[in-house]
């Protein structure tokens, strides 16, 4: 037998609100049960991609929404819950009940409707919840069949490599749980729980005390939920008497698996980041992206000699789903997709990713043993291997000794809890249960009555999940550390000691008041001292604890509040020009506000974290416009992250995903701190939030008017180099020629009209004479420019804040055309000035002596980084640069047409120009 392949389905799931608003076009589509095809939205005349599945999905449209909240179908296409369980989760059953291990689990983008697939709604639940559900609806079917049932459930996440056990209130290990390899069995956590349950409103219980501790630690650690993988383990035994006595044990592991978001990560804007190699952004992602094509690539060539090794051991989640892929397992996964155009790449990532899975075959046997020769056995390999431990051979502390002892340690545990009675280890969990019980009943009696506070997060299944009390008098808010302690215990960032009180005077007024030193927003909005609470209002206490006020005392509770509606509000409030006003936005206008929201909570986490951990940067949003990025066209701006160190007093502008990569890092070394990880301080060369003086910057931009040239009038003028916040960097030189197509200056002439141009030769010679009055933190600069949308042209790199570029280009057009006359008569040329910085400890005095070295080309660039210092030296004019203050706010900011300052030369021809033209 060859063994079975790995099921796969896909799902497309309807547009979110956000889309709907943006317009989006449907990209994805499924003309029967099995086909999947996408089309790419900028080639809207090729034919779609088509991908054929065991089961495709559409729950994209043609439902309708019954009185109880129930999403049903409206038409036969529509997949609704239901169905998805009937299609897979019954196939887990099923094979759970024939004592195979079975593994489900869920690939996509954060977004795409993976945790809706496995988790659902209240309304409508997922393939999880009805599973558990069935599986004691089967159980109690089965009694009385000489057949004892028992079912254990253990729940732990993967989160940066590090496992972490979520039905214990024990503090995990530092680093984690450790992974451990059975002989036998393969690979397992190493004291991981596993408490015994007896009804689907217990196991219901276990899910929601896992997400509860999921999300206090989650946001404690400053961890990003959509990051972590998490794993709902369900093991099912079934004794059987036999006829001459003893039993037969037939067990199963079902594995539930809730993948991270497969976020497609975008090179080009991380490309020279020193620490792109170092910042694995998801390892287990990615290894298990490398284990299947490893798997797929096995199944194509079985019957070859060699074959690819597969890497299971790269990562904590592919040596625990070693089973699931290539193993002991009857395997499902199910990939969501998004159907919008502006997911079109993730999505045509996850379809790939899908389509290698189906080929992946696994073995799975039938997991029964007597019970009694499962002791013995047990029994016999502990004899063997305590004879092993004491019969010398061994170092003192050596790995193979204490490997010996963990699996005669291990093995002791499994034969102790064989000899146990199925009722033995429910008492020993019934306390438990009890107490869960009656505390969340309690809880939501108190909702009704006392005001609270309860949690958003980004993941809306860990939303509404913690919840703290306001009884009348005094609340106190502050970390673990406060004495005496606070009543409200909030740990992680930017949370102090004392950090708040809260104010409840017969529960009709609810204030807060922030103490000295503490970060407290409300509704986007800073606050200092007292402050009386609203109804609904969101709080964000420190870095990341966000919660919404309730007083059930009073009408008006609104249950519908997100964490994307709370994150609007604090871009809405953040002076960024982007996302305020009413009226109808653009779809551009959406895209950029969509990548605020999701970027500003993080950028608040950044400087929080970097002053946690002694980090002297600060770090702030910028909009970008087209021209300000050196591009002549453009529809709106970009979101780019300005970067201040203030030791070395220099700045720096780190695009999205250099930042994003960069995040990342600070969250891990953040989190290694609060491990008590003594290796957590990172030297220079490894520490995300530093940048060497020498990287590459952004100064600023000069836009250049080309419209002399449309006249054959040459020009040389000074224009301002203007950063991104509208101040004044400095002045470039640049000239501006008629040419010959021989290139040869044309002087003197001139055209009345620039049509007289068109159907005629003629060249251009742009010079990128020189800058004055730089910034004195400034060491080597270089331009960037475009001429007429010909391929971007670099001068040379020149040392001083007064550099000599002596750069020229000739631009050749045989013959001129109306669009090129048009372009020159009514467009700009932007100019862009790049440059690496000094240290504050190795600056010199203002004054430099630049140097030089002319460069001359032909329809040709000039290569970045080039030395100057091999070149002749020239004496730049110096100029006491007097600059804007610059702001401390982040702010929308548009490049205007700057002032022109004109040699006397360049104004007489511009003058015959227009005498000519009138």
């Amino acid at each position: 037998m060859g063994g079975d392949n790995v099921v796969v389905a896909v799902r497309v799931r309807p547009f979110n609100d956000r889309e709907k608003a943006k317009k989006c076009q449907l990209v994805v589509e499924m003309p029967d049960g099995k086909r999947t095809g996408i089309r790419d939205p900028n080639k809207k005349d090729d034919d779609p991609k088509w991908f054929t599945f065991d089961y495709s999905y559409w729950s994209h449209d043609g439902f309708k929404e019954e009185s109880n909240g129930y999403s049903a179908p409206a038409d036969s296409k529509y997949a609704d819950q239901r169905k998805v369980f009937n299609d897979l989760g019954k196939g887990v059953l099923d094979n759970a009940w024939a004592g195979y291990n079975c593994s489900l689990f869920a690939y996509g983008q954060t977004g795409s409707g993976k945790s809706y697939s496995m988790v659902g709604t209240k309304t409508n639940k997922g393939i999880i919840p009805i599973v558990c559900e069935e599986l004691f609806n089967r159980i109690g079917e089965k009694k009385g069949d000489d057949v004892d049932c028992e079912v254990f459930i253990s729940m732990f996440e993967i989160y940066c490599e590090k496992v972490r056990d979520l039905l214990t209130t024990k503090q995990p290990p530092k680093g984690g749980l450790k992974i451990r390899e059975h002989p036998k069995t393969g690979f397992y956590v190493e004291g991981l729980s596993s408490a015994p349950v007896s009804s689907y409103k217990e196991i219901e219980g276990k899910i929601n005390e896992g997400t509860k501790n999921r999300t206090v630690a989650a946001t404690a650690m400053n961890a990003t939920s959509s990051r972590a993988h998490t794993i709902v383990k369900i093991k099912f035994n079934q004794k059987t008497k036999k006829g001459g006595g003893g039993t037969t044990t037939k067990t199963s592991e079902i594995n539930l698996v809730d993948l991270a978001g497969s976020e497609r990560q975008d090179k080009a804007d991380t490309e020279g980041d020193r620490l792109k190699e170092g910042i694995v952004i998801n390892q287990s992602l990615t290894t298990l992206g490398r284990v299947i094509k490893a798997l797929a690539d096995q199944q194509s060539s079985k019957g070859k000699k060699g074959g690819n090794q597969v890497p299971y051991r790269d990562s904590a989640l592919t040596c625990l789903l070693k089973n699931a892929l290539g193993g002991n397992s009857k395997t499902i996964m199910i990939a969501a997709l998004s159907p919008a155009d502006d997911n079109y790449e993730e999505t045509l990532s996850t379809l790939r990713f899908a389509d290698r899975a189906k080929s992946i075959k696994t073995k799975a046997v039938v997991n029964e043993s007597a019970t009694e020769r499962m002791i013995r056995e047990l029994k016999e390999e502990n004899l063997r291997l305590q004879q092993q431990i004491g019969g010398g051979g061994h170092s003192s502390g050596s790995e193979e000794l204490e490997a010996l002892k963990r699996q005669l340690a291990e093995n002791q545990k499994e034969m102790e809890n064989l000899q146990k009675t199925w009722e033995q280890k429910l008492a020993e969990e019934a306390g438990k249960h009890s107490a869960i019980e009656g505390h969340d009943a309690a809880l939501a009696k108190k909702r009704q009555c006392v005001p609270h506070l309860w949690n958003l997060n980004e993941d809306p299944a860990l939303t509404d999940v913690v919840v703290h009390f306001i009884p009348e008098g005094e609340v106190t808010v502050g970390n673990k550390s406060a004495s005496p302690p606070a009543s409200i215990v909030l740990n992680g960032m930017a949370i102090q000691p004392q950090h708040a009180v809260l104010h409840n005077s017969g529960n009709k007024k609810i204030s807060i008041e922030a103490l000295s030193g503490a970060s407290i927003l409300i509704n986007g909005k800073e606050i200092k001292g007292t402050t009386e609470l609203q109804q609904n209002d969101r709080i964000l206490f420190g870095g990341n604890h966000l919660y919404v006020f309730a007083n059930p005392t009073k009408k008006g509770i609104d249950k519908e509040i997100t964490y994307e509606k709370a994150q609007q509000e604090m871009t809405q409030n953040s002076g960024l020009g982007v996302a305020r006003g009413g009226g109808a936005k653009s779809k551009e206008q959406m895209i950029l506000e969509d990548e605020l929201v999701a970027l500003m909570p993080l950028v608040h986490r950044a400087n929080a974290m970097a002053k946690e951990l002694g980090r002297a940067v600060t770090f702030e949003i910028v909009l970008v416009s087209p021209e300000a990025r050196g591009l002549d066209k453009g529809l709106t701006e970009v979101v780019w992250i300005k970067v201040l160190n203030q030791t070395d007093d220099t700045h720096f502008l780190w695009e999205k995903n250099r930042f994003m990569s960069r995040y990342y890092g600070m969250q891990e070394m953040y989190e290694n701190k609060m491990d008590g990880d003594a290796d957590w301080n990172l030297p220079k060369e490894r520490d995300p939030f530093y940048e060497p003086p020498d990287s590459e910057v952004f100064i600023g931009s000069a836009v250049v008017f080309l419209q002399s040239l449309s006249f054959l009038i040459d020009s040389e003028e000074a224009f301002p180099i203007v950063d991104f916040s509208g101040n004044e960097m400095g002045q470039l030189n640049v000239s501006l020629s008629p040419c010959s197509v021989a290139g040869k200056e044309i002087r003197g002439a001139f055209v009345e009209q620039p049509k007289e141009l068109v159907g005629k030769n003629f060249a251009f010679k742009v010079k990128i004479l020189s800058a004055i009055g730089l910034p004195k933190r400034i060491n080597k600069t270089r331009c960037k420019y475009r001429f007429f949308g010909e391929k971007e042209v670099t001068t040379k790199t020149i040392s001083g804040s007064n550099p000599v570029y002596s750069h020229e280009n000739t631009y050749t057009y045989r013959p001129v055309t109306d669009k090129l006359v048009d372009h020159l008569h009514n467009s700009n040329m932007y100019v862009t000035v790049w440059g690496s910085q000094k240290g504050r400890s190795d600056r010199s005095s203002r004054t430099s002596t630049p140097a030089s070295t002319k460069s001359t080309t032909t329809n040709g660039s000039h290569k970045a980084g080039d030395d100057d210092d091999k070149g002749k030296k020239g004496s730049g004019r110096r100029r006491s640069s007097s600059k804007k203050k610059k702001s401390t706010e982040s702010k929308e900011i548009k490049v205007d047409k700057p002032k022109k300052t004109t040699t006397s030369k360049s104004r007489e021809r511009k003058k015959k120009a227009s005498e000519a033209k009138d």
